[in-house]
């Protein structure tokens, strides 16, 4: 029920839509209800109405028939009339009212043997074909006024039918197109700590497929609670119209259908979510293998990757095959045939004779309309054991695209707030992504605004942690400690976005989206021109890279910007940040994985971009921040030294040894 409510959300944006569904829907059922009571008529009054008893009239009228010299019709009654009996395909004429029963001809005699033993025996004669025909003739207006009014019910239910699957499938594309786009919103919104749990995989598999959840949730209820009920219910109208006794019996399945559907659903859950799961592992693990088949390629990992791809795709198999057992031992294909033994049984019941109507046996049409409404009647029960596999899993999907849609969000709001003048403070800061494992430890750190400043230490100190937390990638939990100031000002005092909008970072490793290069590096600054973005670019020393682009800033990026370098994606990243013109820019191990001539021109960029701005690098290559204002060494989360770079190799500690093996390597003559 909850998980309808969130639907709902969704669903009452089209109501419209909705009610023309649901309206087409009622008329598609009552039609239903119609049909077999017109098929009935022209069965029982017309096409086996000939062996109702006809009676003699005086003169021809548009009912009657003339034969052996006499007017007979229908309409009429007297205590003389005569009868037309089929038996066995013939057409036999009797001078007498023949009783209702059982009947054998011999000859020209038949005998009728009724519900109470007595037994008849009438003289009969043979009829002709032409003879046949004008007893039918009365029969022709009205069954053809039948036969049309069956036509045009068929031709209402299929337009009918076809507005309420077209108003359907409107809905369910419009919520599911809404949902994305929430999942999209909310995605962009959510912690990062949420991405640390979840592979991308997975995420982006509810996005994708979970979201279709809701359509199969939508789908499925208004086919189990709206049309199964409406078909129950009509149903009913018509069974208890033909026989009210017969129907009141049927009332007994109830109770044997809700604890065999509460024990079904109760066994379809547990897999259903299993099922689910393993779809979204499966997804996960792909693309795990797609992202990183280079690697696999090189290192000959093919076999264990199908080992394992395999074992994952063979779990999900077997729980698939227990969900088809259960359907195929106690669901929908039981239904079927429990369906199938009670037509039977019903069909038995009339053709023993056991319900009299006005004094006549059930006729033939009474049997297939009852039979009929019957079949409508078992369907929606077989519908709700067919469908309430779609439904556990519909739930399922829907729940998982929720916890995206409903999940921890950050604050989105934003507020145009003065640009930072750049001070920033971090007052003795203890923070652990897992309680009681601290990453940092009483960090007490001041930086100047214009300052630039490296920060430096090996690998797991917590330099980049630190630079989370001032990006506010992280917040302060239970059992962290410290505040962080910028310009005096707690950095939570604002919105994550209003307080972004100052600070700019550039990462080890570029991101690039598909698009053009300029706005991949525009990035949202609508009133940045393209020749604006040149002049930056050149002005960091990009100038080369777009001499060698034939489009230069209409060149399109690839995937992952794989049509361009290590070093020339840094290049581009670094001047999206600066393009933002941010009061505080980070650099995170942004000239790692560069040449040295790419290095060497960035170190020239930096001298200009730091103009006007804080500027905090954390450095693997020391060159890099040999000039900073200022070196923090970090150590196991601890600060453990901070100066210029000749103090810090005067004091032959941490930040000496680091420097002197990188001198030694070769790797950074400083």
């Amino acid at each position: 029920m909850k998980t309808m409510k969130k639907v709902w959300r969704y669903i009452s944006k089209y109501k419209k839509l909705l009610i023309i569904s649901l309206s087409a829907m009622l008329l598609v059922q009552a039609l239903g209800l119609l049909s077999p009571l017109i098929v009935k008529s022209i069965l029982d009054n017309y096409l086996v109405g000939i062996e109702r008893p006809w009676y003699p009239v005086e003169s021809a009228s548009n009912d009657s028939v003339f034969y052996n010299n006499r007017y007979y019709s229908q309409n009429a009654f007297s205590n003389e009339g005569v009868s037309i009996v089929i038996y066995r395909g013939g057409y036999y004429f009797s001078e007498s009212i023949v009783e209702s029963g059982n009947k054998n001809l011999d000859s020209n005699t038949l005998t009728v043997t009724t519900q109470n033993g007595s037994i008849y025996s009438y003289a009969v004669e043979k009829m002709n074909r032409e003879d046949i025909l004008k007893f039918y003739q009365p029969f022709i207006s009205p069954l053809t006024i039948l036969i049309i009014l069956l036509f045009v019910r068929f031709l209402l239910q299929v337009i009918f039918t076809y507005i309420q699957r077209i108003s359907t499938s409107m809905i369910n594309v419009n919520i599911v197109r809404d949902a994305r786009k929430d999942a999209i919103a909310s995605l962009q919104r959510m912690p990062m700590s949420y991405f640390e749990t979840e592979p991308a995989g997975k995420i982006a598999n509810r996005i994708i497929s979970d979201v279709g959840g809701m359509m199969g949730l939508f789908s499925t209820i208004m086919n189990l609670l709206v049309n199964a009920s409406m078909a129950v219910i009509f149903a009913y109208v018509g069974m208890f119209y033909l026989d009210p006794k017969l129907a009141l019996i049927t009332f007994v399945a109830f109770p044997i259908i809700y604890f065999w559907l509460k024990y079904f659903v109760k066994k379809l859950n547990t897999i259903a979510v299993k099922v689910n799961e393993q779809n979204s592992m499966i997804t996960a693990q792909l693309n795990e293998i797609i992202n990183g088949i280079s690697i696999l390629q090189i290192f000959n990992f093919k076999k264990q990757t199908e080992q394992n791809f395999n074992q994952l795709s063979n779990e999900f198999m077997q729980e698939k095959l227990k969900e088809n057992r259960l359907h195929l031992t106690i669901g929908w294909n039981m239904i079927r045939l429990i369906g199938s033994l009670v037509t039977a049984g019903i069909i038995y019941y009339f053709g023993n004779g056991y319900l009299t109507i006005s004094g006549f046996v059930v006729t033939a049409g009474l049997i297939y309309a009852y039979n009929d409404y019957l079949s409508r009647l078992i369907e929606p029960v077989g519908t709700l054991f067919r469908e309430i596999g779609n439904l556990q899993h519909a739930i399922v999907r829907t729940e998982r695209i929720f916890n995206i849609i409903d999940g921890d969000r950050e604050d989105d709001s934003f507020v145009e707030i003065p640009r930072f003048k750049g001070k920033i403070e971090f007052d003795n800061v203890w923070f652990s992504y897992t309680e009681g494992h601290p990453v940092l430890k009483g960090i007490n750190l001041v930086i100047e605004p214009g300052q630039m400043v490296g920060l430096v230490g090996h690998t797991g100190s917590g330099k980049s942690s630190l630079m989370s937390l001032l990006l506010r990638f992280y917040d302060f939990k239970n059992g962290d400690l410290g505040q962080i100031f910028i310009d005096d000002e707690d950095i939570n005092t604002h919105s994550k976005r209003s307080y972004r909008k100052n600070i700019g970072i550039i990462l080890q490793d570029p991101v690039l989206f598909k698009g053009t290069l300029a706005d991949n590096i525009r990035f949202g600054q609508k009133n940045v021109t393209d020749e604006e973005i040149e002049e930056i670019m050149i002005k960091i020393g990009g100038k080369k890279l777009l001499d060698k682009l034939e489009d230069r800033m209409k060149t399109q990026v690839s995937r992952g910007g794989t049509n361009f370098s290590v070093g020339e994606k840094q290049i581009i990243s670094f001047c999206r940040a600066v393009v933002h013109n941010p009061a505080i820019l980070i650099m995170d191990e942004a000239t790692a994985n560069i040449d040295t001539e790419t290095e060497k021109m960035i170190q020239t960029a930096l001298e200009t971009v730091a103009k006007n701005r804080t500027m905090i690098v954390i450095a693997h290559r020391l060159s890099t921040i040999r000039n900073a204002n200022k070196i923090v060494v970090l150590e196991n989360g601890i600060k453990v030294e901070e100066g210029i770079h000749r103090e810090l190799l005067q004091k032959n500690g941490v930040y000496a040894n680091i420097y002197r093996s990188q001198v030694k390597t070769g790797e950074n003559q400083i």
